[in-house]
């Protein structure tokens, strides 16, 4: 039961970088002076979107991860995140902690002042997640039978 929970989030995990990743292949900086027409506005849409479930994605990753291999969820995701770093699967806590709080900043409110800024840290994070997502096919591999 707990092995195909830990199968199933990794392979929505996958699916979503893999969305994430198509979309930072055709990145290009946002420019406040430039006027954007709606269609190019939806690739800035695209893009803030599929940031947001690779986010949502791999936290859950990280929860399921986390009580398969212990047996009980952290009660913040600072604690979870630092027995990710102490697997070595990420680099640096605080990374995924700005990560988590950008999702929740272009979920939740609106700011044309601030999207040069929100699209170039949705780039430098979802290039992290996207090479972090090699340990984690490490670990699932070597902890499950699912790959």
């Amino acid at each position: 039961m707990q092995k195909n929970l830990i199968c199933k989030a990794y392979k929505d995990l996958e699916k979503s970088l893999k969305l994430l990743e198509n979309s930072l292949e055709k990145y290009e900086p946002f420019n406040p002076n430039v006027f954007y027409s709606y269609e190019d506005l939806e690739y800035y849409d695209s893009l803030s979107f599929r940031f947001e479930k690779a986010v949502e994605a791999v936290f859950y990753f990280f929860k399921t991860l986390e009580f398969y291999l212990y047996g009980e969820k952290s009660e913040t995701y600072r604690k979870m995140l630092q027995k990710m770093e102490k697997l070595n699967l990420i680099k640096d806590l605080d990374i995924y902690m700005e990560m988590k709080m950008l999702r929740n900043k272009v979920v939740h409110t609106y700011m044309p002042e601030k999207l040069e800024e929100i699209y170039s840290n949705i780039k430098r994070f979802g290039d992290i997640l996207l090479e972090d997502f090699q340990k984690f096919e490490k670990i699932v591999k070597e902890e499950t039978e699912c790959l």
